[in-house]
């Protein structure tokens, strides 16, 4: 759980948490939930909204903040067919490809704020056939989780 300013207290926003603010000093009394229990440089998901608002005591926010319950989100990528067996611990290797108007783009060279290049991963559930790749590759997208 953390806050997130009031405009972005809605299920499905997602956030990069750069790191903590280096002025908050670890005394503040919200400290462990606003800083202290999310990780630097990982992305979250706001996956429920809590009645819980108020004004940060040290002005770093200007609007009020709301407790959110926050999740890592679902990690969608393109594997290579002859790689994909559920529930198998891979590392991660992304397709890298200049075709921008294909709409899988995105799961074949993913952010890497979402999964780094050689991360381990545990396939969970083979989403889709890539029926159409324009460079010919037999191509997958599965749901992943980092290990």
């Amino acid at each position: 759980m953390t806050f997130v300013s009031e405009e972005n207290a809605k299920p499905g926003f997602a956030f990069y948490f750069h790191e903590i603010h280096p002025e908050c000093p670890k005394s503040c009394q919200l400290f462990t939930t606003c800083q202290g229990n999310v990780t630097s440089h990982k992305v979250y998901e706001v996956v429920e909204v809590l009645k819980r608002k108020l004004e940060c005591p040290k002005k770093f926010h200007e609007q009020p903040m709301v407790l959110v319950r926050l999740r890592e989100p679902d990690v969608k990528v393109s594997m290579h067919n002859r790689d994909i067996y559920e529930g198998s611990i891979v590392k991660f290797s992304p397709i890298h490809c200049d075709h921008e108007e294909c709409k899988f783009i995105d799961q074949c060279d993913p952010n890497s704020l979402l999964i780094q290049t050689t991360q381990k991963v545990k396939i969970l559930q083979v989403i889709e056939k890539i029926k159409q790749c324009p460079r010919d590759l037999a191509l997958s997208v599965v749901k992943i989780e980092k290990k």
